[in-house]
């Protein structure tokens, strides 16, 4: 999936101090914390000057790019109201607050700036009330304090591998630690610290997968970080590239992330790890979209980014890159390419269990990646070790409904599928029809193309009924799968009437199992009689409508089941519900 994206860590340093009234201190301050034009004084506004951005941890960096200057030049968002610094005289100038952090949540640059300008208006005297020192003082604090709140990720950065039921546990606390926090604000989330917090609940949401909350934040978000624009812009932009990549929408996630490259008020060669994570993205978003030769473009930008600022590959990098090496050079048929690819991609993993020895689901990811070069080639028992261990990771530490598991549950049923071994496919089959009924993304065709290899692998399978003895019906993943998406309003189209007729199938392949499963697959026959006839003017549809309807008639001239053997038991899951 997507990065997070990392601001440059370097400005200039220097302590400030006051000279002669104070006044020439003015612009250069406010322009070196990135406040907007419109706030300028004096001759420095007059003259039409753009102010610098800022966005990191550090401070401010780079240029800023034609758009932000104009919007900038409108005169942002307005500062959050602060008491004035107090004059000479009192006991002292309190230590700011960061709306909760600590001083020491700063890096040390900009505790030294505050400290240079509290020593500033302290040596003022008298005079400091009304001096414009004093208004500087709390520029810079509310710029602090927008800065922390910018910056917070500490939600976000937690690893929520505790198993399905802690994870859950987890995103509940924190939803009521914001909710505490927005209801102690007057502001909401025009409060700058607020808006950081709902920016970290959405990276809380995305690590989870819960999509529709992560989309839903980032709308109510909108509004407000527009009208701060700057790096809230960017950091906005790319956890909405990130939610529609993971909602599989690749080509608005791509257009998103173009945009963040225009919105960057940086050079490649100033933050070279925003750079980095941004062509990263860049690179996975176009080879979702099968356009390989310009995805490893993006990766060569991507290489040449890291190399600048780390010096040489990390795991990550080398993962990266060995992943696209090796399905390029498979699509082209260069085995000796590819050869190197998949070695990369061992020594990622052994390079990733030595740096973060404690990031168990990055692991699994990297097996993932590694056991699919074995098995594109049939070195099947090498692909199994690291589907198994990938499996293993991601049922200890997200659970089995998180979209990471069932994509790994289908992996090592394709796996059995290839190697003959149909009937220990179909209960890891289940497992990811399960996840894809409940996920927030599911869509028609994703569904369609798993429920088809579903139907397809009872049709391999050795028993009566085309499944094996005993197996468990899915009856309760399909309900859900029709409840959700029919809740996305996408239960009228053609191709939900083919989803319903290959749900029909999967339940005329379970009656031997479930006695209800005859009377439901004509319930879903019916369905998808109905509304294939009702696109009936396309022509791939009547093509679907034919072996529609006579399916159909063949399930309603089957012969009723006798009453199942009450001796025999059967399980929950063949219950109606």
């Amino acid at each position: 999936g997507a990065a997070g994206l990392a601001f440059p860590s370097t400005r200039p340093t220097g302590r400030m101090r006051p000279s002669g009234s104070g006044g020439a201190l003015v612009p250069s301050l406010l322009r070196r914390w990135g406040l907007p034009a419109a706030r300028l004084r004096g001759r420095e506004a007059s003259a039409g000057r753009s102010p610098r951005v800022w966005g990191s941890a550090a401070g401010p960096a780079g240029r800023a790019v034609a758009r932000r200057s104009a919007y900038l030049a409108g005169g942002g968002a307005p500062a959050p109201a602060l008491p004035p610094a107090p004059a000479a005289g009192a006991a002292g100038v309190p230590a700011p607050s960061l709306g909760g952090l600590p001083l020491g949540a700063l890096p040390e640059e900009d505790q030294e700036l505050l400290a240079s300008l509290r020593e500033a208006i302290q040596a003022l005297g008298e005079d400091a009330a009304a001096h414009p020192l004093t208004d500087i003082h709390d520029r810079v604090l509310t710029a602090c304090r927008d800065k922390a709140a910018l910056l917070k990720r500490d939600w976000t950065d937690e690893m929520f591998q505790e198993g399905e039921d802690t994870n859950e546990e987890r995103v509940a606390a924190i939803e009521a630690s914001l909710a505490g926090a927005l209801s102690r604000s007057g502001a909401g989330l025009e409060d700058g610290g607020t808006l950081g917090s709902a920016l970290d609940l959405v990276g809380v949401y995305m690590k989870n997968y819960k999509l529709d909350k992560a989309d839903t934040v980032l709308f109510r978000c909108a509004r407000h970080v527009s009208a701060r624009g700057g790096v809230w812009m960017v950091k906005w932009l790319n956890h909405l590239s990130t939610v529609r990549m993971k909602q599989s929408r690749h080509l608005e996630a791509l257009e998103l992330l173009y945009d963040l490259e225009l919105y960057s008020p940086y050079s490649a060669e100033e933050a070279p790890e925003f750079f980095e994570t941004l062509y990263r993205n860049l690179a996975w978003a176009l080879k979702a979209l099968g356009r390989i030769d310009e995805s490893l473009a993006a990766f060569e930008q991507m290489a040449s980014a890291s190399r600048r600022h780390k010096g040489a590959y990390d795991w990550f990098d080398c993962w990266d890159i060995g992943k696209l090496a090796a399905t390029r050079a498979f699509r082209d048929g260069d085995m000796a390419a590819f050869y190197r690819g998949r070695a990369m991609i061992e020594r990622a993993l052994q390079m990733h269990e030595d740096a973060e020895p404690e990031d168990l689901v990055m692991r699994a990811k990297v097996h993932d990646s590694l056991a699919e070069c074995f098995f594109v080639v049939e070195e099947f028992e090498r692909a199994e070790v690291h589907y198994s261990a990938a499996y293993a990771l991601l049922r200890r530490t997200v659970g089995r409904l998180s979209p990471l598991f069932g994509k790994q549950a289908r992996h090592a049923a394709n796996l059995r599928i290839a190697q003959g071994r149909h009937a220990e496919a179909l209960p890891l089959l289940a497992e990811a029809l399960a996840v894809e009924a409940s996920r927030d993304a599911a869509g028609v065709p994703e569904a369609t193309e798993l429920v088809d290899l579903i139907v397809s692998t009872q049709q391999r399978c050795s028993g009566g009924g085309g499944v094996p003895p005993h197996g468990a019906s899915n009856h309760p993943a399909v309900k859900a799968l029709q409840r959700n998406l029919r809740g996305r309003g996408l239960g009228e189209s053609r191709e939900y009437g083919v989803l319903c007729h290959k749900l029909s199938l999967l339940y005329l392949h379970e009656h031997a199992e479930d006695p209800a499963a005859l009377r439901r697959a004509v319930r879903l026959a019916k369905a998808s009689v109905r509304l294939l006839r009702r696109h009936a003017d396309d022509g791939s549809s009547r093509e679907w409508l034919n072996m529609a309807e006579i399916h159909l008639r063949m399930l309603l001239s089957a012969p009723q089941r006798p009453t199942p053997d009450p001796s025999r038991p059967r399980g929950p899951a063949a219950s109606d519900g």
